[in-house]
């Protein structure tokens, strides 16, 4: 493998051997299988890990999905498609097809399938196969990718189904999930490098980044602990992890993107063309004198701002810049006011605000407003408002009493709730 071009080369065939290839993606998860003996080098089984990244950037990105479920659903992003409009206004019981397609989280459980098919591989893979090196990054990546998936599921839909051996098809809590979700992600980081090696056994920065790495799975853990209301929990990560020897070391996550054989993929996600944010609106999240405008190319012409992408062969979905973010949030919940405010204005360098004189009451807004400003792009605006419980304040078409009813979470396509202990949210199943 040669840094970002194996990923972006993947053969359709291989694509149909380690994915699903089908439509429906919620039912006969087993048939998916391959001649029992393949998996017998080190290549191979890294070519199952290559599918577990191609169903999560499927799920991500089929029908712009990520931004429909962060920043698209605010209004905050618009994207040029028909259905936009649907979901900025919250109409997600749509007759629209792709609204529909929304609403069906059979890639994510692929995501899960393919890591606890490649966990099984693994553990039977001895060390003629797999030197130590490899065993562990494979399994922190198997690992990784599931915790990922139900934490994407969790802070979508609300209570979901397990696809675990032990449990399989056990209502799980939103908060168990998470559970499950964040002891996977722990010992993820315990197995990952903070690099990752090429063929050449040159540390790659282009491979770091679209394969889970320890910067990312610290991050993801930090996030669940967070949505756990673990505050400390997620600032003891945290501070334990990312420290001054290991400063140098770190690096962002993201999908890697291209060409892909379903064509509702986007090639190029965050296309300028295509995904835009309205120049009231981001007046309003950037006030002149903000120097985080500069991310932006403004267009007074089409009324409208667009991201600058610096690095096109890449859907960041956790970058750099949140660590401090995520360090503000766990010092503050974690009962550190002061060190939470350092680190919030370390990670808004370039606003107009004094955060300096923030209090534990004024905090929370100011780093939900740093969040919306500094993660544009990266799908988490909606989450956020979940966890802030500020999702009325934000999407005022729903009432608190909406939010408790489970507006704020996706309804389940018809699919999804085939087979399962799972019904209809009370929310969504009086708007069907």
């Amino acid at each position: 493998m040669n840094d970002m071009k194996f990923w972006k080369l993947i053969p359709v065939v291989l694509l149909c051997v380690l994915t699903s290839c089908k439509d429906s993606l919620t039912t006969d998860l087993d048939n998916r299988t391959v001649a029992e003996g393949y998996y017998d080098s080190a290549q191979k089984i890294e070519q199952a890990v290559v599918g577990g990244y191609v169903d999560l950037r499927r799920a991500l990105l089929a029908n712009y999905a990520w931004l429909m479920y962060g920043e698209a659903r605010t209004g905050d992003l618009t994207v040029t498609v028909n259905y936009q409009q649907a979901v900025a206004t919250q109409k997600l019981t749509s007759d629209d097809r792709y609204v529909k397609q929304l609403t069906d989280w059979g890639y994510f459980y692929d995501v899960i399938k393919d890591a606890n098919d490649l966990l099984n591989i693994i553990n039977k893979a001895d060390a003629s196969i797999l030197n130590n090196n490899q065993r562990n990054l494979f399994k922190g990546e198997a690992l990784a990718l599931k915790s990922s998936a139900y934490f994407y599921l969790a802070r979508i839909w609300g209570d979901i189904p397990s696809a675990e051996k032990s449990n399989f098809g056990v209502r799980l809590s939103n908060q168990d999930a998470v559970k499950m979700a964040a002891a996977w992600a722990l010992e993820a980081k315990g197995l990952l490098p903070w690099m990752l090696i090429n063929d050449d056994g040159i540390e790659s920065v282009s491979l770091t980044n679209i394969r889970f790495n320890k910067t990312a799975a610290t991050s993801l853990l930090a996030q669940e602990q967070l949505w756990l209301g673990n505050g400390q929990n997620a600032y003891d990560v945290l501070n334990n992890t990312f420290t001054a020897a290991t400063a140098d070391s770190l690096s962002a996550f993201g999908l890697s993107v291209g060409a892909d054989r379903r064509t509702e993929i986007p090639q190029n996600p965050l296309d300028e063309k295509v995904v835009r944010m309205p120049l009231e609106r981001f007046n309003t999240i950037y006030p002149t004198g903000d120097t985080r405008r500069n991310m932006f190319n403004i267009s007074t012409a089409d009324n409208t701002a667009t991201l600058i992408i610096s690095n096109k062969d890449m859907l960041e979905l956790l970058p750099l810049r949140e660590i401090n973010l995520l360090f503000a949030e766990a010092a503050w919940r974690g009962g550190h006011l002061s060190e939470a405010k350092t680190y919030l204005i370390k990670a808004a360098a370039g606003a107009k605000e004094d955060y300096s004189t923030l209090s534990e009451t004024t905090f929370a807004d100011a780093l939900l407003t740093e969040r919306r400003r500094m993660l544009p792009g990266t799908g988490q605006r909606v989450f956020d408002l979940i966890r802030f419980g500020k999702v009325s304040t934000f999407i005022p078409v729903f009432t608190e009493a909406d939010v408790q009813n489970g507006a704020a979470y996706w309804p389940l396509s018809a699919n999804s709730l085939k087979g399962n202990s799972l019904s209809q949210n009370s929310y969504w199943l009086s708007k069907n």
